[in-house]
């Protein structure tokens, strides 16, 4: 056992000095070849024991080192390493798209919204061109809209190329963005943008939904409040004029729920239909969706 032991520590040994003896450009060029055959665990083996030997010698490895090491290891699902060596090759004042990338999702991965916004922010304004441009772009929008920065979302999107512009996930965190700032000519500029590329598209297709019932209920809400208010028959020719609206939008509501609900049968969707078919006096059905709203 002791030998064991012993033949271990000085594969280790001769591991390290082998790797620290080759030239850096060699050692990425061996440990991204390990990584794009999806061997990591052989390329953090190739990164990992020169950043050892380097920092035990109170030195630093060479940025792309570490930006070797950080991917490998989040790609092993061992976040707090890779954090750790990409911050570091970071706080070389090194900068790769690679670097970026991998920053943001191991942010995103900790659940570090803020950390992973400043990645993503860094990667647009430097590496416009960069290979991952829209997948980074998009989910930089996706944060966005869950930090409720819209304004930040209308200046990124003047900043996205044309051509991604067609991307219909892009187009549904633009149109959320735009909800959110009340742009409504713009919202439904974009849902019919977006159904018309994906018509299942499930953004576009609860704003429609939501439009269509707050249209339908508000005016109905209104017109009875004032008929009640006043039964003249003035006003009750006037709440058969707003009822011949309201009913048409509550089935447009209706029958777009429905579609959401039986795409993904979400509480939130179920809750619309009950207050919809309550409108509509269809207890049994109204009692049915309450109970799945619940």
């Amino acid at each position: 056992m002791k030998l064991f032991k012993l033949l271990i520590g000085f594969a280790i040994i001769l591991t390290i000095h082998s790797c620290a003896g080759l030239s850096s450009s060699t050692q990425v060029t061996e440990g991204e070849a390990e990584y794009q055959k999806g061997n990591y665990e052989a390329s953090l083996n190739i990164y990992e024991p020169i950043i050892i030997d380097k920092e035990s010698k109170g030195k630093k490895a060479k940025g792309p080192i570490y930006v070797g090491a950080g991917k490998a290891a989040f790609e092993l699902n061992q976040v707090d390493k890779a954090r750790k060596y990409l911050e570091s090759a970071r706080g070389l004042q090194y900068a790769s798209s690679v670097m970026y990338e991998y920053l943001a999702k191991v942010y995103k991965s900790i659940d570090n919204l803020s950390k992973e916004i400043t990645a993503l922010e860094t990667y647009h304004e430097k590496f416009p061109q960069g290979e991952k441009i829209n997948d980074m772009d998009n989910r930089l929008m996706e944060t966005y809209v869950e930090s409720e920065n819209w304004d930040y979302g209308v200046t990124l999107w003047a900043d996205i190329d044309s051509t991604a512009k067609s991307d219909p996930e892009l187009l549904s965190n633009y149109l959320l963005i735009n909800k959110g700032l009340n742009n409504t000519a713009k919202c439904d500029e974009l849902a019919k943008q977006i159904t018309k590329l994906d018509a299942n598209n499930m953004i576009a297709l609860e704003y429609y939904a939501d439009k269509y019932f707050w249209k339908a209920e508000n005016l109905y809400v209104t017109e009875m409040k004032a008929y009640k208010n006043k039964r003249t028959s003035k006003q009750y020719k006037r709440l058969l004029k707003a009822l011949d609206q309201v009913w048409p939008n509550f089935k447009k509501s209706r029958d777009l729920y429905l579609k959401l609900y039986k795409i993904d049968p979400k509480p939130e969707y179920a809750d619309y239909l009950s207050r919809i078919y309550t409108r509509y006096d269809d207890k049994q059905k109204a009692a049915y969706y309450k109970k799945r709203a619940q």
